[in-house]
């Protein structure tokens, strides 16, 4: 007799259990419904009813697991419905609190829990205000108790209505459904990975624990390549990638800094090693910066990228709006004139075209008060920066960048970061020793001796200031036709058909090597903060 009371309870605590798994199936749906919320648009019917099939499947599919392998076998167990009851509760909390926390932080950051999200989001909350991890914790902490009461009240009222809930078709009606959806929003993923057909697949990283992504499916998601590219690559070396751009993306709330000398802003086409000794013999004052420092592979798309501070992803989009840079106005209300000049031998049509009617034949006898100079000059030229620097008051500051390196110019064959490496000089200013800076920290370097801005530049630029200790890595880098990945040990070069090669801080390639998830999507993001 005892044997057989033993199976019945043993029966009815599985039963129970599949009950109270189904309550979290239905909790599991509802903070689905965050993921949805965040998916692209559907771009065909048949992805629309994939992405309404997987939500069904998976989010039914992840309970159910915890209860086979946490919770069934204790029924086997265990069977003493107290203990089961409580120890249930406790595990599906655990799932529920690390549910809602990985939808929260998807909506917020684009990318799922791992251990590289919690210290971003503890980084985060102590930029938020001095101490915002330690509150974060608190509210972490009651946000699971409250979880866990929810859950008590679930197990224990499912376990006093079991009886009525047997008597209802629900259960199965609903468990069937959840098969037919888990089974077809699987096939048609095989279907879609086998086609390419990306308007699947690129959702490949919208709900957790699913499908490993990949660089391709992150970046077609991100509309960074095209489902052709994904196809083909006779187009991988063209560096056709363009975005619309929105530029500055807020209004520039800046206040005006006391000045009492100009900044002079010097840029070379090249600047071959012997020019450099040069500058630095004729000038002793001038410091050179030993930090990486990266031109672009054309000076047309380098004299872009510094003055405007935006990835070059976006210069032809830039061009036909006819856009100047958006500091030009405020340093305008501020009575300091940006006054840009080419030297004899530059080419000046390599400037933007918005700007071409403002550049000035460059005179270096000729000098401009407290003004701003950006000058682009020919390394032929170097005996007039020679010159100039020689004339100029002795508070001036100054900075000397070359453009492109001679190694990197137009030469897509070299993707390392270290081919497009140019020096980088400056006299009487502090610039911060820094493993990396590229041409777009110019700009902001040179504001900061005339405005303070609210946002720190960030409205109209990816670039640093140069003279401030800020984090370094992770960093992302456009130079077409590549996007470069900086991270503390390693770089990740992609092109423009998702194709990544890795590099370590050695320059060797990595082979089978990939970025981190959050560190290849938080790149991605930081590039189209510009997007339109």
């Amino acid at each position: 007799m005892g044997k057989y009371k033993q199976r019945d309870r043993i029966a009815q605590l599985v039963s129970w259990g599949h009950w109270f798994t189904f309550a979290n199936i239905i909790l599991c749906l509802l903070i689905g419904v965050f993921y949805l919320e965040t998916a692209l648009p559907a771009q065909t019917s048949i992805a629309a009813g994939y992405l309404m099939v997987s939500w069904l499947g998976h989010f039914a599919f992840l309970p159910f697991v915890f209860f086979i392998v946490l919770i069934f076998p204790l029924c086997l167990l265990v069977p003493y419905s107290r203990i089961l009851r409580g120890y249930a509760a406790i595990i599906a909390s655990i799932g529920i609190f690390a549910l809602i926390l990985d939808a929260l932080f998807f909506r917020q950051y684009g990318f799922h829990l791992n251990t590289y999200s919690l210290t971003q989001l503890a980084a985060d909350a102590e930029e938020w205000f001095a101490g915002g991890s330690f509150v974060m914790l608190l509210l972490l902490m009651l946000g699971f108790l409250v979880i866990l009461g929810i859950e008590l009240i679930l197990a224990n009222l499912t376990w006093k209505r079991h009886p009525q809930l047997q008597a209802k078709r629900i259960g199965k009606i609903s468990a069937g459904v959840f098969i037919v959806a888990f089974i077809i929003s699987h096939s048609s993923h095989i279907w879609a990975d086998a086609t390419l057909y990306s308007p699947i697949t690129q959702q490949d990283d919208l709900f957790p624990a699913s499908y490993p992504t990949t660089a391709k499916s992150l970046m077609t998601r991100h509309g960074w390549i095209s489902v052709e590219r994904f196809q083909s690559s006779h187009d991988r070396l063209t560096g056709s990638q363009q975005l619309a751009v929105r530029y500055p993306t807020s209004p520039l709330l800046c206040s005006k800094e006391s000045v009492e000398h100009g900044v002079s802003v010097i840029t070379f086409t090249t600047l071959s090693a012997e020019s450099l000794a040069r500058l630095n013999a004729e000038i002793p004052a001038l410091t050179q910066h030993a930090q990486q420092h990266l031109g672009h592979r054309s000076v047309s798309d380098a004299s872009y990228n510094l003055l405007f501070g935006t990835p070059d992803v976006y210069i032809e989009s830039i061009r036909y709006q006819n856009l100047q840079p958006a500091y030009f106005n405020v340093l305008n209300d501020f009575a300091v004139t940006p006054n840009l000049f080419a030297s004899a031998h530059f080419d000046s049509s390599e400037l933007p075209n918005s700007l071409q009617s403002k550049v000035q034949p460059w005179q270096p006898s000729r000098l401009h008060g407290n003004n701003l100079q950006i000058i682009f000059a020919a390394e032929n030229d170097i005996d007039s920066a020679i010159t100039y620097l020689q004339n100029i008051p002795t508070n001036q500051r100054v900075i000397i960048t070359g453009l492109v390196a001679n190694s990197g110019l137009n030469n897509v064959l070299m993707p390392q970061a270290e081919h497009l490496q140019v020096p980088l000089l400056s006299m009487n200013m502090v610039l911060v020793p820094r493993t990396l800076s590229a041409l777009e920290d110019i700009m902001p370097t040179a504001l900061s001796s005339y405005m303070n801005c609210a946002d720190d530049f960030r409205s109209f630029t990816n670039g640093v200031n140069l003279k401030e200790t800020t984090r370094e890595f992770p960093r992302v880098l456009s130079i077409k036709p590549y996007l470069y990945i900086f991270e503390a040990n390693q770089t990740t070069v992609i092109d423009q058909n998702g194709e990544m090669q890795l590099f370590s801080v050695d320059g060797e390639l990595m082979p089978g090597a990939v970025p981190p998830t959050p560190v290849f999507i938080n790149s991605l993001r930081e590039l189209q903060r510009f997007g339109g």
